[in-house]
């Protein structure tokens, strides 16, 4: 959409095309509310990033109405263990089962949540919102800056093709992103621990589905001393993400093929598509609102991958806003209305990253009972010596995660 063609005035704002953004939009739009998207991209996202989405936030999206197309995009993986390995083609060390067969009948319980990653879910959604009457999507539009007033906000926006506009709505939602330039300018500090250290996460293309078949699951846990990390399955024969600790250093890039070959440990080349680093928090904002604009998703709140409560606790919080929203336009309510959101979504934010944070807490005791070793050598050496005693306490620790992968989290009311 061109600088021409932007609305110059709409009811509500919404900044940032993600997952979050897009439910806020479609949402929105089921309710008759003129809405307009700004996203800096100029396209959806095209590397996997978050995956997981759980039963409540799922049964937000069947009601926008996308439900079967992401059953249609989501890969063929079985939701059924989590695994820990030396390396993926190594040495196991043990796996957690996500669905335990039933004890009767032997079949195994439903999957715990949908796998569709970020990028075949944003496009959906995208699409969804697009094809709205009430919603104009606008790729390759920077919110440059966010005047608030009393009675509306006014905001500059940069159109991909260099003009500069000023658009005024009565409400603004800031869904853009963990970094939200919006928030920033909005005076709204983060709250908490972080950066907790620093990552790399190396998207790649292979067929390691020899290696995954028989113990399928999104997450193998890599203990190689050599190239610890956490490999995502997205698609078993096509697309994955290794998780690595960032080690500095000019070339870094330049040892990421080394790297993922001793991490996976089976006899192929894998294809790097490509690398971004990002720094884990446990932070959520000072405060939800700052007069008619509204944080939501990564914008209010940063919490560690682990449990991927993130981008579910982000859908929930756009169906709670807009449905406040919609009472306040539409159904007439008081505007005081909407002090409730904070009260509702902040709360619930902070309980599910602090549950990230002991879940990424507790995946040291796993590594803790089997001990140090200085390569992968040693390592398996290690795995082989240890006692009877020690390997219950390793199914111990293994099984404790359990509530990592299978909790919804604090839901929303």
């Amino acid at each position: 959409m061109a600088g021409g063609a932007l609305p110059r005035r709409t009811r509500v704002l919404v900044i940032g095309a993600g997952p979050v953004g897009l439910v806020v939009s479609g949402l929105l739009s089921q309710r008759g509310i003129a809405n307009l998207v700004v996203e800096r991209r100029r396209e959806a996202r095209r590397a996997p990033a978050a995956h997981v989405i759980r039963r409540r936030p799922m049964q937000i999206l069947a009601g926008l109405g996308v439900a079967a197309e992401i059953e249609r995009a989501r890969p063929p993986l079985p939701l059924d263990f989590v695994t820990w390995c030396a390396t993926l083609g190594g040495v196991e060390v043990g796996r957690l089962d996500l669905r335990p067969p039933d004890p009767a009948s032997g079949e195994r319980g439903p999957e715990p949540w949908t796998n569709c990653p970020q990028n075949l879910l944003e496009p959906i959604l995208l699409r969804h919102a697009a094809r709205q009457p009430q919603a104009s999507i606008a790729l390759g539009t920077e919110c440059t800056a966010i005047e608030p007033g009393d009675e509306r906000v006014s905001a500059r926006v940069r159109c991909d093709d260099g003009s500069e506009r000023r658009i005024e709505a009565e409400w603004v939602v800031a869904a853009d992103g963990a970094a939200s330039p919006t928030r920033r300018a909005l005076g709204v500090p983060m709250q908490g621990l972080g950066p907790l250290g620093r990552f790399l996460m190396v998207h790649f293309e292979a067929d390691l589905s020899p290696w995954i078949e028989g113990r399928s699951g999104p997450l193998f846990w890599i203990l190689n001393p050599e190239s610890p990390g956490c490999l995502i399955v997205h698609d078993p024969r096509r697309s994955h993400v290794l998780m690595l600790s960032r080690q500095g250093g000019e070339d870094e890039e330049e040892t990421l093929p080394g790297r993922l070959s001793a991490a996976l440990g089976v006899p192929l080349t894998p294809k790097i598509l490509s690398v971004d680093s990002w720094s884990p928090h446990v932070q959520v904002a000072a405060r939800y609102r700052e007069g008619r604009c509204f944080l939501v998703g990564d914008a209010a709140h940063r919490f560690p991958p682990t449990g991927g409560l993130g981008l579910n606790t982000g859908i929930q919080e756009a169906r709670e806003l807009v449905e406040r929203l919609a009472r306040v336009e539409i159904g007439r309510e008081e505007p005081a209305l909407l002090e409730g959101y904070e009260a509702c979504c902040r709360p619930a934010a902070q309980a599910n990253a602090d549950e990230s944070f002991g879940n990424l807490k507790r995946l040291g005791a796993i590594a803790g009972v089997i001990g140090e070793a200085r390569d992968l050598a040693a390592l398996e050496k290690r795995l082989a010596s240890l006692t009877a005693e020690q390997r219950g306490r390793l199914a111990d620790a293994i099984e404790a995660q359990r509530s990592h992968f299978l909790s919804d989290g604090r839901l929303l009311d």
